[in-house]
């Protein structure tokens, strides 16, 4: 019974992908007039012929496709694990196993249904915006609220007893593993029709004006990814070719263009100084599904408004947000106290031995404090084992260590290279001080090619915007040691930004479980 009735659901969701891809996914079929029912601005009615829209030459790939291939590629990839996983566990009890078939499917079908709403919502299947890194962190959450929300309601309803806990547990580890590699490989599809110009972002421009033609030759330059549809203008004057070769096209036709549903994106490019001809066109386009663009002010095209909001007649954007709110500040806390104390504890005996090892080495203490700058750009005093003969430390960090450093003594060495020499920052850690993860800290006197880093990276001061850590996105990825370029510590940054702005707890432990690996592999160690 139960057997008949997964192959069933497996068929059913095989038909529904079979008639997404053969079904036509715009508007294209229903002969709309622009402007038809319309009551937001003046559209105008003139219909063009198939000969002008059919010259645009839309390819057939949609990013909409990718998406519906995905949604029914979990159902059925969900669908046919839970049933292997069933046979698992009847296999390894070596009998018949009470199965309550209906119990099982309405299981499936609701993790499907529950799974396929959390991450459409999260933005997982959207393969062409996200990073594969986000989409992978974003399927695993979504996995795991998944799975979590059906082991609770299997406990509030009080039917797990029903449910095999190993098929629950097998089927959740291999569910989180398949839709990983199926989101790799559906990104990887992605990827290369993009490169090949077969899966593109339709974008139109409004206004044939100076700034319009100059965007249009940079989007045919430099937009991997994006297919520049053409520029529309209203004003007879400006329909011959455009400085870059393209046909500026009337403002009925992209219209047209929208009610087929084949425009992702319009720029509006007038000079924004026009203020209310901008809100006059944007209003045009309030009936269409499409992204909507203006242009940046002059000394604003660095900013990146995250929204926006009205204080009586006076509008702002927010340009910047807090890089943890409250609760992922507690949570990263929790997290800090919680590893650093039980690293303590374990590695308190070799914390003794390589205090006794340095003082045997050379005279002076064991601890070797310095000025760092940590967070809201506030100094405070990192701790190390001492590497360094006493009368050659450099407290405010003057002079960078490098490879075979003289002032280096031979204990100190093995602990550098075994990165040994930074177990006291845990102390930083407990006292609130330093994290885990986060940007390395940097002496206050940190120099590259004899440029300080602030001066050499403009965004330098925003890694400070959260604490310091002990380990890092950048450190992970090859990006310690010494830093003799200013490349090098651009490249540090750039990670220590990505890190800032993206932080999870995931991202935290990922970050914890590559430093294992770095630190083993002793990759630009001094």
């Amino acid at each position: 019974m139960i057997r008949w009735a997964f192959g069933e659901l497996a068929r059913f969701l095989f038909i529904v992908v079979t008639l997404a891809f053969f079904l036509p996914t715009s508007q294209g079929s229903r002969r709309l007039t622009a402007g038809d029912d319309m009551n937001v601005g003046e559209i105008p009615t003139t219909r063009h012929d198939r000969k002008t829209l059919k010259s645009f030459n839309f390819n057939p790939f949609s990013r909409t496709l990718i998406a519906i291939a995905q949604v029914v590629g979990d159902g059925l990839l969900l669908t046919i694990l839970s049933y292997l996983s069933l046979n698992l566990v009847t296999y390894a009890r070596d009998d018949t196993v009470n199965v309550y078939s209906f119990v099982y499917i309405v299981c499936t079908i609701g993790t499907i249904i529950v799974l396929v709403a959390i991450s459409a919502s999260s933005g997982v299947y959207d393969v062409y915006e996200s990073s594969r890194l986000e989409i992978l962190r974003a399927t695993i959450k979504c996995a795991a609220i998944a799975m979590l929300m059906l082991t609770t309601i299997l406990f509030i309803f009080k039917v797990s007893d029903n449910v095999s806990r190993l098929w629950l547990a097998t089927w959740s580890f291999t569910s989180s593993i398949a839709l990983c590699g199926f989101r790799l490989f559906t990104g990887s599809a992605a990827q290369r029709l993009r490169q090949r110009g077969r899966l593109t972002k339709n974008v139109a421009i409004l206004g044939a004006s100076e700034a319009g033609q100059q965007l249009a030759a940079r989007f045919s330059e430099e937009c991997s990814g994006t297919r520049l549809v053409g520029i529309f203008d209203e004003r007879q004057s400006r329909f011959p070719k455009s400085g870059f070769g393209a046909r500026v096209q009337q403002l009925t036709v992209l219209y047209e263009l929208l009610c087929t549903g084949r425009i992702d994106e319009v720029v509006i490019a007038i000079p924004p100084h026009a203020s209310h001809r901008i809100l006059e066109l944007s209003r045009r386009f309030h009936p269409f599904p499409v992204s909507l663009r203006v242009l940046a002010p002059d000394g604003y095209e660095n900013f990146r408004v995250l929204d926006s909001r009205r204080y009586g007649d006076i509008g702002t954007f927010r340009v910047m947000d807090k890089p943890l709110d409250e609760v992922a500040t507690l949570v990263k806390r929790i997290e800090d106290v919680v590893i650093a104390a039980i690293c303590l504890l374990i590695t308190l005996p070799l914390l003794l031995a390589i205090a006794v090892a340095i003082k045997l080495d050379s005279p002076g203490p064991a601890l070797f404090r310095q000025k760092r700058l940590g967070a809201n750009n506030l100094p405070f005093d990192l701790l190390k084992f001492r590497s360094m003969y006493v009368e050659q430390t450099d407290p405010l960090g003057h002079q960078l260590t490098e490879a075979g450093d003289p002032r280096i003594t031979g204990v100190g060495r093995f602990l550098r290279r075994t990165s040994l020499d930074e177990l006291p920052q845990l102390i930083n850690v407990l006292k609130g001080e330093m994290s885990l993860v986060g940007p390395r800290p940097h002496a206050l006197a940190a120099s590259a090619a004899g440029v300080a880093y602030a001066r050499a990276i403009s965004d330098y001061p925003i890694r400070h915007r959260v604490k310091p850590g002990i380990t890092g996105w950048a450190q992970v990825n090859g990006w310690r040691g010494e830093t003799k370029t200013i490349e090098q510590i651009r490249r540090r940054v750039e990670h220590d930004l990505y890190y800032v702005e993206n932080w999870s707890l995931s991202f935290d432990l990922l970050i914890l479980g590559r430093t294992a690996f770095a630190v083993l592999s002793r990759a630009n160690a001094i």
